[in-house]
Formats: structure tokens, sequence, C-alpha cells
């Protein structure tokens, strides 16, 4: 087993598969830095066979008895190739009743020829039938005397984590165990930190796996951006919620390069930092992971993508691997001046004489377990049974029931200081606050009532179009300045009525901004963002000439270079409207233009918009709903816009969310009587349909 690594090696990205002797077996992190030598770690995923007679376990008969404490259903959502998984959490279960539920006829595998047979039904069914995954359950099912490739005790790099701060997490450098069945998924990601992972599969049916090189990962990255633009600007590192999956045949179309592999009961998968994964069960299986590092993985932990969005992220300093491991540039990394480049191509070492220095001078864990225990005691904290087990084996003498009871007692105590202090919080609340709000949201259509004799716009109203041109004027004065934009940018300040006795005022002199719509938002299919923009940043305004209306050329589907000559719009339906409504469409996705409602069903057309349908006898246009659970409120997509709903972009392929006042969370509010007075200047807007000016 030579170490000998050349550049060359893997240049196809190839999964490679290793079966090594015991002898070469006995030697984890050896055997790992041998499977990088060879160049295993450019594709992303490896296997490993081991021998033949290594067992990690005499006898899986007591899992039946084991607990599932939070079981999962994963429903998805999407079509075309590009789909949404939520997780649902259902009541615990055994593993014994799981198995049972996995082999039913609306969980079973289906009858198939071949792997490729099975694939196909798994993306043709993926989004019926949610099965349920029993993930994340702690716990391993190895003997304790194996020592070779034991998941529980790998002795890597990421040891320091818990001997050096006492830190465990569950599922990183502890165990976790995973009961699938038919269909469960695991979608897209890389590990937490970009750490290695080891699966191991004890018994059941196969898992599927699909890999992308790390060379390659930023490529998915942004065609993931692409395709669901509503995650990607809630959090940059979108991905590792692991709710997002993309089909082979999406990857092929846009030419990322991944690979496939199935692992069979008994097999290794490794996979390598920054290496993005995802795949799938045949069946009933059993399998075991946990997350290991190497000294060539610090360098990805330092420049780790974290999510923003989530309370619950695995987040790990990287202080001690650098002190420690890397002191030379330690003192650059604390003041950010560490810029060095990751090579996906170099292998890890074995070892090194810092990481020798560290292992000798390190504290047991055991001793840290003790001393953590004995001041958790001390405290009337609780302990965990490792702890309790450490201080037996210590000879403390220990009253557990006594102890427990003290543990309760101290917990209750701190339970009702805490409902105290909630209730005095409560209590000091300023009330006037909310009744304001109450009121304005009763009074609403009352003020839409009163204020309807200063309308210039509605679509009862005869036209005027110098009306018509202060307001495009000064929508075009709302960033980014563009009508188009202005759906994800809801008007928040009241505007004052246009004066019509001069010339309408001058659009914003901005000639590039930011457009806030998604090119996936003009789409009827999953088409990768292509539109009139420069990298994906920036589009060129273009200004109406006519009716002074200010559109971004690649929201509107103009070409830029018609900026340097006077430009006219065309004065067609809403683009906003056939945007937010999920039935309308545009023939030509470049152009904008026509816009194809004949899929719009009666019974959308039938709602009514709760903001106007008191201002006219005549029920017209489509009205979209709020998208807040089973919320039926419904309204047009203009009335929507100018009352300040919060719209943003969402998932393929219901691209747009738009929420209710009455579902906003407290932040998003906005003053509702200045919105209703502006739902007046613009109420006309609403309609699909030419009977209606044709304005953006």
């Amino acid at each position: 087993m030579s170490l000998h690594h050349t550049a060359a090696q893997n240049l196809d990205f190839k999964i490679m598969t290793f079966q090594p002797t015991m002898e070469e077996f006995r030697d984890f992190g050896k055997y790992i830095a041998y499977m990088e030598s060879q160049g295993a770690h450019r594709a992303g995923l490896a296997k490993v066979i081991p021998p033949g007679e290594w067992r990690p376990c005499q006898s899986y008969d007591s899992t039946e008895e084991m607990l599932i404490p939070a079981p999962i259903m994963q429903v998805v959502t999407g079509q075309s190739g590009l789909f949404t998984q939520y997780n649902i959490q259902k009541k615990p279960m055994t593993v014994r009743e799981y198995c049972q539920l996995a082999s039913s006829s609306r969980y079973c595998t289906p009858p198939h020829q071949d792997f490729h047979d099975l694939e196909r039904k798994y993306w043709k069914n993926l989004t019926f039938f949610p099965p349920i995954y029993g993930a994340d359950v702690s716990g391993s099912l190895y003997d304790q005397d194996v020592a070779e490739w034991n998941i529980g005790h790998l002795h890597t790099v990421l040891d320091m984590v818990e001997q050096e701060s006492g830190t465990i997490i569950k599922g990183v450098n502890t165990p976790y165990l995973y009961f699938g069945m038919w269909k469960t998924t695991f979608a897209w990601h890389t590990e937490d930190m970009d750490l290695y992972s080891i699966s191991y599969l004890h018994f059941g049916e196969p898992k599927s796996w699909y890999a992308i090189p790390p060379e390659h990962g930023k490529r998915l990255e942004r065609l993931a951006t692409g395709f669901f633009p509503g995650s990607s600007q809630g959090c940059n590192a979108f991905l590792r919620h692991k709710m997002n999956l993309i089909s082979p045949s999406i990857l092929k179309k846009y030419c990322i390069p991944f690979q496939r592999v199935t692992q069979e009961v008994g097999e290794f998968i490794i996979t390598f930092p920054y290496g993005y994964h995802s795949g799938f069960n045949h069946g009933f299986n059993c399998a075991e992971s946990i997350n290991f590092a190497t000294l060539r993985w610090i360098d990805y932990g330092k420049a780790a993508s974290l999510c923003s969005c989530r309370s619950d992220v695995v987040q790990i300093s990287m202080d001690v691997f650098v002190r420690w491991l890397q002191p030379e540039r330690y003192e650059l990394w604390k003041q950010g001046k560490d810029s060095l480049l990751l090579d996906h191509q170099l292998p890890t070492a074995v070892s090194s004489p810092e990481l020798e220095l560290w292992r000798q001078t390190k504290a047991t864990a055991r001793n840290k377990l003790l001393r953590r225990a004995l001041q958790k005691w001390q405290q009337l904290q609780r302990l965990s049974a490792q702890e309790v087990q450490v201080l037996l084996e210590e000879g403390e003498e220990l009253d557990l029931p006594e102890y427990h009871q003290q543990v309760e007692q101290r917990k209750a105590a701190r339970l009702q200081e805490w409902k105290a202090q909630v209730l005095l919080e409560g209590l000091e609340m300023e009330e006037p606050e909310l009744l304001t709000w109450l009121k304005a949201e009763g009074t609403e259509e009352q003020e839409v009532q009163d204020r309807k004799s200063e309308c210039h716009l509605w679509q009862n109203c005869p036209p005027n179009f110098l009306a018509e041109w202060h307001f495009n004027a000064a929508v075009a004065k709302i960033a980014p300045h563009c009508a188009v934009c202005v759906l994800f940018s809801p008007y928040s300040e009241p505007h004052k009525d246009p004066s019509f006795s001069g010339h309408p005022p001058t659009p914003h002199d901005v000639s590039h901004s930011c457009p806030l719509v998604p090119e996936m938002c003009f789409s009827s299919e999953p088409v990768h963002p292509s539109s009139h923009t420069e990298g994906y940043s920036t589009s060129v305004l273009l200004s109406c000439s006519t009716c002074s209306l200010q559109v971004h050329a690649s929201c509107y589907g103009a070409t830029p270079d018609q900026l340097g000559e006077p430009w006219t719009c065309s004065r067609w339906v809403h683009v906003i409207c056939a945007i937010a409504v999920p039935e309308a469409r545009f023939v030509n996705t470049m152009e904008r233009e026509p816009v194809d409602l004949a899929a719009i069903p009666e019974k959308r057309r039938r709602l009514r918009c709760v903001y106007c349908h008191n201002l006219t006898e005549q029920v017209r246009g489509a009205c979209i709903q709020c998208s807040y659970d089973w919320c039926s409120t419904s309204f047009h997509v203009t009335c929507a816009s100018i009352a300040g709903l919060l719209m943003e972009p969402a998932d393929w392929p219901n691209v747009v969310s738009v929420t209710c006042h009455k579902h906003k969370t407290s932040n998003q509010k906005v003053e509702i009587k200045n919105s209703a007075q502006m739902v007046l200047k613009g109420s006309e807007l609403h309609a699909l349909g030419s009977v209606l000016p044709k304005w953006v």
C-alpha cells in the first residue's frame, strides 16, 4: 500500500472501490490517506469493501426493540426534475413497528427489473405516498470489542473537538443510526463544516448515492441558486437545509459532472470534504454514520459556509485546530488574513509533527468526562448515562433517587421564575400600539370608500393618461426603480397625490440596478436563468419616453441595446400579474409576451379581492391567495402590492409566495392606514384582461 500520489490520477472523477486486506484495514487514518493518494477524493465519494473475516456485530436481534424517537414523513413537492422536500415529525415507534410499516403494500419496494428500472420509478413517483424515515437515531450497533473501523471510535483529528473543549455534537462526533424504507431520501448537501463522513450499511436493502466532484461543487451551488431563488434569498447556504433535490437529467442538461454508486450490505461509503451528495434507499435497511476529519480538512473547515437562518446549525470553532496544527498561520488567521486557496486535488497527510505533539500532551477523554461529571454532580445538573457510569467506576457514592429529586426541584423553581418574568413583560407591553393596529385593520374598507372620489386610475373611471404618467414616474423612484420588481418591493411609504397642473416628474436617474425578480418566475418550465443581465447581478433600466414607465430590460423582455435611443413600452397586459398568478404563462419567455391566460380556472376568476370587491359591482381579474397554510384570503396582485403585502420569490413550481396582513410577523408589519390610501391610487391595476389600461 503505497502513498505515492500523482495529480494525473482519477481525471474522470470516477467513484473508486477499495478492498483492503485485514492488515491494511487496521489503521483507519492511514488507509484514508492511501485512498486519497490514489485520487479517490476527486470524485467526492468512494466505496470500501471490508475484509471478509471482519464483522462489526455478531447479532442484530436486539435491534427490533430499539426506539426511533422522531421518525419523519418526507413530503416532496415539485416537478420536471426539481423538487423540495419537507420533513413532518411523526410519533415514536420501535424498529419492529417501522419494519412492518416499510413492508406494507403502501411503502414496500415496487417490482423492478434492475437498478436502472428502480431509479426510473424513484424519480417518477417521488411526489407520491410520502415515505417515513427513521433518521438521526443516536447510538451504534457495533460490538464494543470491535477495534477496526469502529464508527464510534475512529480516532481522527475531529477528536480534538471533544477532548479540547468537551463538546459533543450528535451525529458529528457521535454515531447516528438511519432506518430507511423505499424512497426515503437524503437531498443534495455537503457535510456540516464540509467534514468527511463514513456510512456503514448494517442490514437490509441497498442504498443509492449520487456524488459531484468537489472541484465542481460551486457549479452545483450556482445551478441550485437559480432553480430555488426563494430558498437562496433567505440563506446563502440553503443547501445545508437538505431540502432540495435535482434529478440526474437536469444535471446532465447543464453539464454538471456526477457519478452514481450503489451501496450493498456490509459496505462503507466515504464522502470527502466539500463533496456534494444525495441518494435514496431501495427498501428497509439500517445504516450507521459519523463525521471525521484529517489534516487536509482544516482548510475546508476554515472556509466552510454556514447556514444563517437556523438556530440548530452545526458550527465548530476552528481555533483549536489552527492553534495546534497550523501554528505558523494562527495569528494571520485570527486577523482574517489567512487566504490560502483550497486545492481539491491535494491528498491528505497521515500525520504531522504538530499532530503528534498534540496527541502526546492531550488530556484523555475519560479525564475530561470525569471532571465534567463531578462538576455537574456538584451543581445538581442532570447527568448523562456515561457520566453516571464514570462516577461509579471512580467509586463515587451516588444517591440517585435523592439526586434526581433535587434536580427536579431546581428545574421547577427555574420554570416558575421564568413564568413570572414572562407575565411581568406581558403586563408592560404597550397596548395602545396593538389597538391602533386592530383599529386600522378594521377601518380599511371605510377609508377606501371615503377617499373614492380622489382616485384617477380606477378601471371604472375615464382614462387619465396624465395620472398614469405621474404614477409610473413615482414607481420609478422606488428601488430598484423597476415597475416589475416592485412586486417584491411593496409600498411601505404613503405617496402624495400627484399634481395634474404641470409636467410629470422625471423618472429616477439610474441606468442599472439589480433585478429582484428571478428568471425562474418568468418560465413555465425549469429553465436555468439566462436573460439580459450582467453576470446575474445588474440589468439595464429602460424608461418609456411616452408614459414614463421604467423597467429592467431583463424583466420586460427588451434588449439592452435600446438604451441609447428613445424607447417606448408596448403597453401590454400586466407582467407582474402573469408572474404571480400560477396558471398564467409567457408564451415567449425571453420577450415576456404574449401572456397566455387560457389555463386560469374559473374558480380563480370568481375569487373576490378583499381590498376592492366593494368598490365595483363587476368582478374583474384573477386573484391570488395567501400562501400561509390554508388561508383563503384573496386579492388582486396589484392591490396586494400597493397595500404593502409581503411578496417573495419562492421555489419551483410555485414561484411567488404572498402573506396577507393577518399572517405577517411583527417585523413585517406596515402601516395599514397608509397602505389603504395607496390602494386607492392603484386599485384599478389589478386585472388580467384587455379591458384595462395595459400597464405593467
